[in-house]
């Protein structure tokens, strides 16, 4: 019998990786809420794999949606008309509502970002683009450059013109203040990076609607609302990246309804197909659509609105529409709420909880005085040290729950199918895990 995770760790270049320090955990098979891998050994999927399996493995609808394409053909250039793009654009329209018409669609959620970034240089004749410290944005060209974490060092100095500014980062404001006395400093700073860049140069300002990969960071009721004044005072087209928290997540289908402000352009993937083919897609308000209809539209893929893909994300808007997926993250947010920060209650390492819908982090700390994080941003490319929070993710591995981690948060956003026990017995194992990191607080 061939080696195939051998295989894989010699032939396949792995993410984020020093490659000899690999370890292939090979999978077996797939479904619901559920993988198992070649040993037999069965993993509660806490995190839908990166945020993205957000229907749950192996969906007959979603699937028999793919091979109804695939008999169809599997492909056809973007120059050309396909049934499966036709129906998925409209349907983006419909659930985006009236401000927003056309959607490019691309592969993934970096591709997505890089034509919401060109469209709005080109929009607006402008080249300066503003994103946050907190934010992962991709990892081609501009959208790594744009990303505020780590994984941006080793590929500067990268694009002139994208410039970085705080967060609304409540639990470690750079400010020091105190909400709501702050008067949210944290979105009139970005009004005055503006100024200070002069306004006739500042394109776009980007931001996750609730940060993701750095930590699961919602922001405060006024915040998006200002830097919604702030972008139509100055003419600034305002990007909102819900690569993650998009199309149910958070129990709406955008992250920006709960904070009541309309984007400029919506960027989404992930969710978008729940991964079961890669997509990512560029939603345009009408404005911007309209700018495009007597001006170039400078961007294109190969697999530019691939048919499969579309069809992919037809089934899986049917499915999560029919079984009522975002109206149970909507449910399960109360669910998740009361188990974490009971949790929270239990172990010293719990700094903060926070999250919407089924997108939640719990950030851990060493230092309950000074709130000093158990995991650095430094400590991303150190080779061989395991933070604190990688300990957990791999306690809780070995007892058959997966999830992410990232710099000091622990990252949970299950399928959205799933129910109260299941999420229950997830963070059991989670609330038992805890207690490895509470060993290292000293105060």
């Amino acid at each position: 019998m061939e080696d195939f995770a051998q295989m894989e760790k010699e032939y396949v270049m792995r993410s984020w990786s020093c490659q000899a320090d690999v370890k292939v955990n090979m999978i077996e098979k797939a479904d619901g809420i559920y993988f198992w891998d070649q040993s037999g050994k069965k993993y509660l999927d806490f995190s839908s794999q990166l945020m993205s399996t957000s229907c749950g493995h192996n969906v007959k609808e979603i699937n028999e949606g793919i091979i109804e394409q695939l008999n169809k053909f599997a492909y056809i250039g973007p120059g050309l008309g396909s049934d499966a793009r036709a129906k998925f654009g409209k349907m983006i329209a419909d659930i985006a509502g009236p401000n927003f018409k056309k959607s490019f669609f691309s592969s993934s959620g970096t591709e997505a970002n890089e034509a919401a970034v060109k469209a709005a240089k080109w929009f607006t004749g402008k080249y300066k683009l503003i994103s946050r410290y907190q934010s992962y944005h991709g990892a081609t060209g501009i959208a790594m450059m744009l990303t505020g974490d780590p994984r941006r060092y080793p590929n500067e100095p990268g694009y002139p013109g994208i410039l970085h500014g705080p967060d609304c980062y409540c639990y470690r404001c750079p400010f020091k203040m105190e909400y709501p006395s702050c008067d949210i400093m944290c979105a009139r700073y970005i009004g005055d990076m503006i100024r200070y860049e002069a306004k006739e140069t500042v394109a776009a300002i980007i931001a996750e609607p609730i940060v993701g990969s750095n930590g699961i960071i919602p922001p405060v009721k006024e915040y998006f609302p200002m830097l919604r004044e702030i972008c139509d005072e100055y003419n600034v087209v305002l990007i909102a990246d819900e690569v993650m928290t998009g199309f149910g997540r958070t129990g709406k289908w955008f992250a920006s309804e709960h904070y009541k402000f309309q984007p400029d352009i919506i960027t989404s993937a992930k969710n978008l197909s729940a991964t079961y083919v890669p997509l990512g897609g560029t939603t345009y308000s009408k404005k911007i659509s309209d700018y495009f209809e007597d001006h170039w539209f400078v961007e294109g893929h190969t697999y530019a609105g691939h048919p499969l893909a579309c069809a992919a994300g037809v089934a899986t808007i049917n499915y999560m529409k029919k079984n009522k997926l975002v109206e149970n993250a909507a449910k399960m947010e109360k669910v998740m709420e009361k188990r974490l920060n009971e949790i929270k209650a239990n172990h010293k390492s719990v700094g903060d909880v926070r999250g919407k819908g089924l997108f939640w982090g719990i950030e851990l700390i060493k230092n309950t005085k000074t709130k000093e994080q158990a995991g650095r941003r430094e400590e991303k490319f150190m080779r061989g040290h395991v933070p604190i929070p990688a300990k957990i993710t791999g306690e809780c591995m070995k007892n058959g729950v997966f999830f992410l981690q990232m710099v000091s948060t622990l990252l949970f956003a299950p399928p959205l199918s799933i129910n109260e026990q299941q999420i229950n017995n997830a963070l059991d194992v989670v609330d038992k895990a805890l207690e490895i990191s509470d060993k290292e607080v000293v105060k």
